[in-house]
């Protein structure tokens, strides 16, 4: 999708990084292929593509801006072989910019739009495994950070060195406790789990949603979701209901992540990790 605030081809920032190509745009966001001409390798460079005063009213853009800072802050922060490495921001000509490592292969949501099929069993248990050994890691940071929007389209998978990343952490942010109140309720229906909607997160937030993706992958497609109830499946199918070649034991692990009450999923990402090893080693 075209945007004036689009850089044209061959453009060069910061006197370094030479735009190649338009990787993907959405809200206000746009991600560029760039060449960095001082260390002779591809960058992926995301831009705050508004303007103050472009379109868009003050209260917006302030947000922006400050998810954008902090999106930088935390990624200048973590270390994590599935989270792409952090390069630095930069400002040029009003507009905000995040340098990361370029990443090849595809997010889970498009190879799943393509393939027309759900993954098997065995590589989603895999991939559930190496999710939680993210979260894990950002949730033990201090403070911990939560990361919000786990889903399809925010894993992408490089089918070549068999490796998931999880890229996108505008909407991650630092808590001082392990459970918080009164944040603004950002997620993505479908994977968002019922506080948060109420204005709570905490890690239990993360290993709803990572359920809810493993359910997504497994079955095809997002299931039947409410946001005062989530995955009720007093009224909904379970995972093994929409497709019946899911083991009944995953599917109690995928119900248990997907607990309306945080309290009754697993007590952290390390947690459900171990389960799911568990799991991996009977298949």
């Amino acid at each position: 999708m075209y945007s004036e605030s689009m850089l044209p081809l061959g453009t060069l920032l910061a006197n370094r990084f030479k735009i190649l190509n338009v990787i993907g745009s959405g809200g206000i966001g746009v991600v560029y292929l760039a060449k960095d001409k001082k260390q002779n390798v591809l960058r992926a460079i995301k831009q705050l593509s508004t303007e103050n005063g472009e379109n868009i009213d003050l209260s917006e853009y302030t947000k922006a801006v400050s998810d954008f800072r902090r999106e930088a802050e935390l990624l200048s922060k973590i270390n994590h072989p599935l989270i792409p490495a952090f390069h630095g921001y930069f400002i040029e000509d009003g507009f905000y910019y995040l340098v990361m490592d370029y990443l090849t292969g595809q997010d889970l949501l498009e190879i799943l739009d393509i393939t027309r099929q759900p993954f098997s069993e065995k590589k989603v248990v895999s991939w559930g495994i190496q999710l939680c050994d993210v979260l894990n890691y950002i949730h033990s940071y201090n403070p911990p950070i939560i990361y919000r929007d786990m889903k399809p389209a925010n894993i992408i998978y490089d089918e070549v060195l068999e490796r998931l990343y999880l890229v996108d952490f505008g909407t991650a942010r630092f808590i001082a406790a392990l459970n918080a109140s009164g944040v603004t309720a950002v997620g993505t229906l479908g994977y968002a789990p019922p506080e948060l909607f109420e204005g709570s997160i905490s890690p239990a937030t993360d290993i709803y949603s990572l359920g809810a993706t493993l359910i997504h992958l497994l079955v095809g497609r997002c299931p039947p979701f409410h946001p005062n109830f989530g995955f009720n499946f007093a009224f909904h199918p379970r995972p093994c209901k929409l497709n019946p070649r899911i083991s009944k034991q995953l599917d109690e692990i995928l119900v248990k992540a997907v607990s309306i009450k945080p309290e009754d999923r697993y007590s952290s990402a390390n947690e459900m990790k171990m389960i799911l090893e568990n799991h991996l080693a009977t298949l």
